[in-house]
This record gives C-alpha cells, structure tokens and sequence, in this order.
C-alpha cells in the first residue's frame, strides 16, 4: 500500500501539466466564441480540428511552465519545508495570472490586428495615451473584470488539480530515477520530439483559413518567440539621413520607359518552380563552373534562358524561399520567415497567381515545418503541401527525407491531375549537408568538396529524369520552368560567402511556353534573385506593383545591380564596381575588378541606403 501511494504522489508533473493542456483549450474555445463571426458558415468543424493541431505547441508551452515547478519539486525530495511548497504556489498563481492577462489581451488584439498577440504590441504600451485613443478606458476596465474571472477559475482549476506537492517520495530508486528521466522528457516535449529542426508554429498550420491556424497556434508560444525575433527592435543598419536613404533606394527602382521582353508564347502558361539547393554556379559549367559536375543541366540550357549574372541576397533556404516567392530581399542577421506575425504581411506571387485561377502545390522531401516555411506556405495560400509525411518509409533515405529522385516523381503524378493553369513548386535537399546520395558519380572521394559535386551531380541526373518524363505530359508545352537555386554555397572552391563569387547563383526560363528566340540563349544583366516575382508576372502582362523589392529586369529600362548580405558584410554587384563593406570594421574590405583601387562612393552610398530601407521595412511589419 505504502508503494501505491508514493507511485501516486509523483503524479504531481503529470497533473500540472494536463492542468496547462485544460488551461490553453479553456481559452482557445473562448477565443473560438468571441471571434465566432470571422469563421464561415459550414467551416467550424475545421475550426474543430485546431484542438488536435495545438497539441504539440500546447505541449511546449506546457513544459516550459512545469520546468520551474519539476526543479522545486526536486528541493522537496530531499529537504522537505512549507516554504518551497509556498514558493511553487507563488509561481503557479503568477503563472496562471499573466497566461489568463495575456489570453484576454489576445482577444482584444486579434480584433484589431488579425494576428496574434505579439513583442510588437508591448512597445506601445511606451504610449498610454495612443493606446487609449484606440481601446477606451471602459473596455480596459471590462477586459480586466474579464481577466478576475479567468484568474478565479484558473485557480480553482488548479487547487482541484494539483496535490502532492510536499510529499517526498520514500523509494529512493523511484526518486533518483524520476529526477533523471524527467528532465530529458521536459526537454523532448519542448522542443517537439526527436525530429531534426525544433518546434516551431508551423507545426499548428493546418489549414488555408489563417484564423483556424491561429487559433491552434499557443499564443503564449507565439508571444515568447516574437520577442526573441523582436530582440532588434532598432535598425542596425543606420547609415544616413532616413528620407535619403528611401530617395536613393527609389532610384534605384526607378524605370525609364521601354518594351519588355516577351518570354511566353501563351498567355496564361503553367508555372513550376524547381528551386535547387545550394546550387552554386560554381558547378555549371556554362556559368564558368566546374566541369561535368551537372552535364545534364549544361544540355538543358541549350533550351532555355541561362541567367548569368544572378545573385542570392541570403544565405539560408527560407530566406531564398522569401525572394523568390515573396521577392523580399534576406536581411543580414535573420529570416523574417521564422516570424510568423511578419511574414504574414508579406505579397506573395502564389496569392497574386491564384487571382488569376492558377492551383498550387508545393514539394518537398523534408520537414515542412523547418523555419516555420509550413506556415509561410499555407499564409501565401499553397493548396497542396507534400513534405516527407507524403512519402513511403522506403523513401525516406536521406537525413532530411526523401531524396530528389522521389520528390521529383511525387510532383509528376501530382502534375497529371492538376487543375490548369498550375502553379508548382518543387524545393530540392539532396545538395544539403552531409552530401549523402544513392548512387555513383565521377567523384566519390571523402572530401567535402567531392562529396558536395558528387551531390550535385546526382542532382542533376534526377533533373535529367525528370524533364524527360515532363516533356511526354500533355501539359509540358504550355508549361514554364524557373530553375534557380535558393542560396549560393562555398564549396566546390572553398569560397568566402562575404564575397560576389559564392553568391552567385543557378538560374534559368525553360519549358514549353519559352518564346523560340530565347531558346540557348544567355541573359547577362545583373539581377537579384528577388526579381523572379515580377520577371514572372511581367512576363503574364500582370502588375507586380505589391512587390516593392522586385524588379523586372526583363524591361530595358530597369537598372544593373544586386545586393546581399550575411551577419559579417553588406555586398553590392553593379556593372561599374562590386563592393564588400564589413559591419564589423565599418570599412570596404574588397573592391572588384581589383584593378580599380579607388572606391565608387556611389557605389557604397546605395548599398548603404539599400540595406537600412531594406530594415526599416523589415521592422516595420
């Protein structure tokens, strides 16, 4: 009997962590009756479902606030005193009150903003009065009674729940057993389990209807994690005057008038992105890389239009992913993709496409959720979303997943019963670390730099593959397809990423629908891989006026320049003089070609004025 009941008693963890699960469902079924009327009719059965979809963010949140109680609770195994049974109360009430606060606040927010409650609302409350001069004195005052009566039923939730507390556990094998297991499962359910990336919104996105993935979002979650995001509240990156800098980076976007150059020969053409990892042009050879590395792309391009002179702005696959959907530029110290509240405000060429009745989808054979790219994709309104859970055990050969080979073949069954016009993504990851591949290529050798080639050229083979399979579909000739790679890499020439030559990037126009007189051809100005959205909509004769940061550079009038960046420098490419200002030295630390020893002060001057416009916009959604 005496071993029944200390068995019992560590049941303490347990309950206050099903008390936290009670505590979030609690209120996200008062934010389901208080927001009701943004849901339509026929959809809350959905709704229904974000219950399920919060677990794990309910979980992770539910770890956090027991890991303070776990720590008093090993103090009392050992010395025994009301005052750390005291000392827990106090937490757990404090907890408790600032959950229901912020719970209610949430409410309030979420009918202003349309988001949840995140850092950047806490910096007016710098602002009293601005605060008052949208929410009266009144609903403060009912918003709070509303909080005392949250506050009340919280607690008597909790007094019902929790017992046990200062009941040491007799058995010192259960006891010592417990204080070494227990951490490790704290720490498993808050980052989300054993899978590579840590949990993060995504994992709560599960629907094309935003509110439903918020309501399954754990507010408290997505608070904590705006203020991590929100740690650079104030733009790095000053360098001048603000109105200067905005004048010089309009000019720079600024247009003289001139015919566009046609790409598609059909009006309203199917679109398929193939975004290739880590593709650097240092591996293709018509681009002056490496040789036999990607033979079969180096044929492909002789029917296609190979960009020569195109450059990633970042240095990560969802800051590719933000330009080349969204054609924001990557900023130097972060990915405002890993910040949902930000990325929501974001244009998106699928939304724009989807205007026009173009189906989405989007492939890739890893973890979706990864950098919150899950809910990136369902805020841009992707249909279709197929990541590693879509694929056999069988397929799952690689670290991250399904290798290509398979990732390329799921999205041409897919293709078959697609809806027309389509609008397709493919996202490759066999070129990603550790360069493991199924098959022999010229370069099997241990060293990184012929494990990458080796990589690349098993790549290159699945693209062979897939392109023949492509061209026997009926919907191949009226297809577009925009090869481009999301970020450059420093291998195969061990390249120093603060420099133009590791960010230069894979890109090419093929497919079907490329107009014949661009077939083989080489298109030499220097672009950003943020220009695709408004190189693509330009080439339907749609507006791209929401992309800000994208131009089409297809347009004769449109000027020469790239940017990019990493938390170390600031990189301009311009046709007169390439430029790598350091951060840390505050100086140029490399001019190109190096026979020109004298800087281009405008060169500097539109970096500079570049980047702190590119921030400024950053903060401000």
């Amino acid at each position: 009997m005496k071993e029944k009941l200390n068995s019992i008693r560590i049941h303490f963890l347990l309950r206050l962590l099903v008390f936290w699960l009670l505590l979030f469902a609690l209120f996200r079924v008062v934010f389901i009756i208080y927001h009701h009327t943004k849901i339509p009719d026929g959809q809350h059965s959905e709704t229904g479902l974000g219950f399920l979809y919060a677990l794990p963010l309910d979980i992770s949140a539910a770890c956090a606030a027991v890991t303070i109680p776990f720590l008093l609770w090993v103090f009392q195994q050992f010395y025994k005193h009301r005052f750390i049974h005291h000392l827990n109360l106090i937490f757990n009430t404090t907890c408790i009150v600032v959950v229901t606060i912020i719970s209610i606040a949430n409410l309030k927010m979420y009918g202003e903003w349309g988001t949840p409650l995140s850092a950047r609302a806490f910096n007016y409350l710098m602002y009293p009065k601005e605060v008052l001069s949208f929410i009266s004195l009144w609903s403060v005052i009912l918003l709070l009674a509303v909080c005392g009566v949250f506050i009340y039923i919280g607690l008597k939730l909790y007094k019902g729940m929790i017992t046990n507390f200062s009941y040491p556990i007799e058995n010192i094998k259960i006891k010592i057993g417990m204080i070494i297991i227990l951490p490790g499962l704290l720490l498993l359910g808050y980052r989300g389990g054993f899978q590579l990336a840590p949990i993060n919104e995504s994992s709560a996105y599960y629907s094309t209807l935003q509110i439903n993935n918020h309501i399954a979002t754990n507010n408290m979650w997505f608070l904590a994690h705006s203020f991590v995001e929100a740690s650079d509240s104030k733009n790095p990156y000053i360098f001048m005057d603000a109105e200067k800098a905005k004048s010089i980076t309009a000019d720079l976007f600024a247009t003289t008038p001139g015919k566009p150059m046609a790409v598609s020969k059909t009006r309203k053409p199917n679109i398929v992105f193939i975004v290739l990892e880590s593709w650097t042009a240092d591996i293709i050879k018509a681009l002056g890389g490496e040789e036999n590395v990607t033979p079969h792309f180096d044929k492909l391009s002789k029917e296609g239009l190979l960009f020569t002179q195109m450059y990633g702005s970042g240095f990560r696959t969802e800051q590719g992913l933000v330009s080349i959907l969204s054609g924001f530029p990557a900023q130097p110290n972060n990915s405002i993709i890993t910040n949902p509240s930000k990325a929501e405000q974001l244009p998106s060429l699928n939304i724009e496409l989807g205007k026009k009745g173009y189906q989405s989808s989007f492939y890739y054979g890893g973890e979706v959720e990864f950098a919150n790219m899950k809910s990136y994709l369902l805020n841009t309104h992707f249909e279709k979303i197929i990541d590693k859970n879509n694929f056999e055990k069988s397929q799952l050969n690689s670290k991250w997943g399904a290798h290509d080979e398979f990732v390329f073949m799921k999205q041409l069954d897919g293709l078959k019963s697609e809806k027309k016009p389509f609008f397709s993504i493919v996202l490759t990851l066999s070129t990603h670390e550790p360069f493991e591949v199924t098959m022999q290529t010229p370069f099997n050798g241990g060293e990184e730099q012929e494990r990458f080639k080796k990589a690349a050229y098993y790549t290159d083979y699945c693209l062979y593959n897939y392109f023949n399979e492509a061209k026997k579909q009926s919907w191949y000739e009226n297809t577009l397809f925009v090869l481009v790679a999301d970020h450059g890499h420093r291998l195969p020439k061990n390249r120093n990423m603060d420099f133009p030559e590791g960010r230069r990037i894979t890109a090419m126009i093929t497919g079907g629908a490329l107009v014949d007189n661009l077939r083989g051809k080489t298109f030499d100005k220097i672009t950003n891989q943020n220009d695709l959205p408004a190189i693509i909509l330009g080439a339907l004769n749609l507006p791209h006026t929401n992309f800000a940061w994208s131009r089409n550079v297809f347009n004769d009038g449109v000027k020469e320049f790239a940017y990019y960046s990493n938390e170390n420098s600031l990189g301009w490419i311009a046709p007169q003089q390439n430029m790598v200002y350091s951060f840390n030295s505050k100086k140029v630390e490399e001019l190109q070609p190096k026979s020109q020893t004298n800087l281009n002060d405008t060169v500097l001057t539109q970096a500079k004025a570049y980047l702190q416009t590119l921030y400024e916009q950053y903060l401000t959604y």
